[in-house]
């Protein structure tokens, strides 16, 4: 039976991902997709194994409790794509099992389409309860509907590179992204992206870079933000909340915080899989898988409605891929010129040799009685060939006795006030 460890914590984005049904009509025809790039099938973008591909890579590949969001990578792969040419862009669509640009950038698309609907749920629900306060059937202290879906993307550039990014590269990630354009320099981009990774993720995340990051060489950076707060729909009792034992994979018996309820939630089992799905407002879900997690999407459309008993343990949860695991699931599938930097061709994005030096993605969750705050930020780093150095700076030390003047500079004649001498 495959490892599982804590699999269930990338279900929240999985189900969120996997509830973006295509509207049987087009919102507007600057939205319309490249229908010849696109695989549908039955009225739902194709899955192209994507998800469950990278989760396998990392629950192979990483020990002990963590999370990951494929959906945070794909937005950034999306960003990456967006400007690759050449064998550069062959080999990222043959890595990620797509047949050009729009069918990837789809998938995101739909995701801005249900983020849409998401807030129109919210706002749908606050208004009845606005509503329902002011007639008297619910009591005013009670808790107003309170949840949040964001997806931020950005695209920044080194402040001294003089090429700008492609019109055309600009208005594909404007238009299916909504990405921002930043700026930054090497002493500044550490604390520029730990701000923008804060500000997105509700402070969830508020460093993505150590501060010991080498900046030096980075050129241009790609980024992605995805935050979720939600509330269970069937909250659990906090009277229920009770320490007990959880075995770990070593076999050892820890303690935790364990939250129960009965009530009546989708389910699903075989010989080999145990999974029980929690609803949360607006479409979203997280499932808990106890055995085989693999197809598990197929899995929890099997899924059906049973009076169950769930006793789970509260999650806190932080994973910092920083260890290449990104570049290295993107080269076991056969990615090699992005890496390359004599090969490597973004000239889609910019007129500037540059070539992916990192991908960086950190998550964190946590899950209590009244529902789940999870948040992800991934950014790819680029690397350019031809930084320019600045200018060794000279050295001034008044380590011996030195004189001072102050004046004033009035139509090209310089007048003293005054003027001084310390050499004591």
């Amino acid at each position: 039976m495959k490892r599982i460890t804590a699999v269930f914590l990338c279900a929240v984005f999985i189900l969120v991902l996997a509830g973006c049904k295509t509207d049987k009509h087009e919102t507007s025809s600057a939205q319309k997709l490249n229908s010849s790039e696109i695989q549908k099938t039955d009225g739902k973008i194709a899955e192209n194994g994507f998800d469950e591909k990278f989760i396998s890579y990392i629950d192979e590949n990483l020990s002990g409790n963590y999370m990951v969001s494929p959906l945070s990578f794909r937005y950034a792969l999306g960003l990456l794509l967006a400007g690759a040419e050449g064998e550069t862009k062959a080999e990222l669509l043959k890595a990620l099992n797509v047949e050009g640009v729009d069918e990837w950038t789809a998938y995101c698309k739909k995701f801005n389409e249900f983020e849409n609907r998401f807030y129109e749920r919210l706002k749908s629900d606050v208004k009845r309860y606005d509503e329902d306060v002011e007639n008297g059937y619910v009591d005013k202290q009670s808790k107003a509907p309170e949840r949040a879906l964001k997806v931020a993307n950005s695209v920044w550039k080194r402040e001294n590179i003089n090429e700008d990014f492609k019109s055309d590269y600009k208005n594909y990630i404007c238009k299916n992204f909504g990405a921002e354009y930043k700026t930054f320099n090497k002493s500044n981009l550490v604390k520029k992206v730990n701000e923008w990774a804060s500000e997105k993720t509700e402070k969830l995340i508020p460093k993505l870079l150590p501060d010991s990051y080498d900046t030096s060489d980075i050129a241009v950076v790609l980024m992605n933000a995805l935050y979720l707060k939600n509330n269970w729909i069937n909250e659990f009792e906090k009277a229920n909340t009770k320490t007990d034992n959880f075995k770990t994979k070593s076999g050892k018996t820890v303690k935790k915080s364990f939250m129960s309820q009965t009530e009546h939630f989708n389910y699903y089992s075989d010989a080999d899989t145990q999974m029980v799905i929690l609803p949360m407002n607006s479409d979203v879900n997280m499932a808990f898988v106890l055995g085989d997690t693999s197809e598990i999407k197929n899995k929890i459309s099997k899924s059906s409605y049973k009076n169950v008993t769930v006793k789970i343990p509260k999650i806190d949860i932080e994973t910092s891929l920083n260890n290449k695991e990104l570049i290295d699931f993107l080269k076991d599938n056969g990615v090699k010129n992005a890496f390359l930097k004599d090969t490597a061709d973004f000239s889609g994005m910019i007129d500037r040799k540059i070539w992916v030096d990192d991908i960086i993605q950190k998550t964190k969750i946590k899950t209590d009685e009244n529902g789940v705050e999870a948040a992800a930020v991934t950014a790819i780093l680029m690397m350019d060939s031809a930084y320019i150095q600045e200018d060794k700076p000279v050295e001034f030390t008044a380590d011996r006795p030195f004189s001072f003047y102050i004046y004033s500079n009035f139509e090209e004649t310089n007048t003293v006030l005054f003027a001084g001498r310390v050499e004591e």
